[in-house]
């Protein structure tokens, strides 16, 4: 067995050769008003775990800010296509490290000196959740323990905030300290992707059902069995109505 068999399945993505290349695209855009890519680590890591589907269409104006719009860096739709191509393939691989039975771990950039913050993963994460906030009131508004889930992630995202009386430790923090909100953050978004899972079986088995019932009813014959159930044919049921 090789050194890569021996990772863990949710580590993966952590030596995965194209994250280098979306990293470089993400920092050429950050005048732009893009993410960096521990941000975006977050971000789609709040998506997956989110209750119901956030669409790209919606989602992606938050990672790229006017980027898309820099002919700089995207001078033809060939480099568009090979950026967009990137995104996805990590928007894939953090759904992978969800789904599988490891522990799951943020992807978290070093420093200089090799050390790690979480601050901008975290804040990734809270953008997240706010695309679709009344859904998350589920967890924040409870008052036993899911709400705690959220306490590392609110620690380090509000670490810098500029009114030190919102800031979670009014000293620097330790690092013993941040090790711990690190450790907190995997143990919370395990919990968080966990509970909210009936939620979003749920959605996917309404949107299977729409894309069948849009299909049956485009393709019906007149001689076909109704969709409704009812055992006549289409055409002396509901194709026999009447469209105002």
């Amino acid at each position: 067995m090789g050194e890569q068999d021996e990772k863990p399945e949710s580590l993966e993505r952590y030596w995965d050769p194209k994250l280098e290349t979306l990293g470089e695209f993400l920092d050429q855009l950050t005048e732009d008003g893009a993410m960096d890519l521990e941000e975006l680590d977050g971000f789609f890591t709040a998506l997956h775990c989110c209750p119901e589907p956030v669409p790209p269409n919606e989602y992606l104006p938050e990672i790229l800010g006017d980027g898309l719009e820099n002919e700089e860096i995207f001078p033809n739709p060939e480099a568009a296509q090979l950026f967009m191509g990137l995104l996805m393939h990590h928007w894939n691989a953090v759904g992978d490290a969800l789904r599988s039975e490891d522990f799951f771990l943020p992807l978290l950039l070093e420093d200089g000196q090799e050390k790690t913050y979480g601050n901008c993963w975290a804040i990734g994460f809270l953008r997240g959740a706010d695309m679709r906030k009344e859904l998350w009131s589920e967890i924040l508004e409870d008052e036993e323990d899911k709400a705690g889930w959220f306490v590392p992630i609110f620690a380090l995202a509000h670490e810098e905030e500029p009114d030190a009386e919102l800031r979670p430790y009014k000293k620097p923090m330790t690092d013993e300290e941040r090790e711990q909100l690190l450790a907190g953050i995997s143990g919370a978004v395990t919990d968080i992707y966990g509970y909210f899972a009936p939620h979003r079986k749920l959605k996917a088995e309404e949107q299977r059902e729409r894309e069948l019932f849009g299909k049956q009813a485009s393709k019906i014959g007149r001689n076909d069995p109704c969709y409704c159930g009812s055992g006549k044919k289409y055409k002396k049921c509901c194709g026999a109505m009447p469209v105002n």
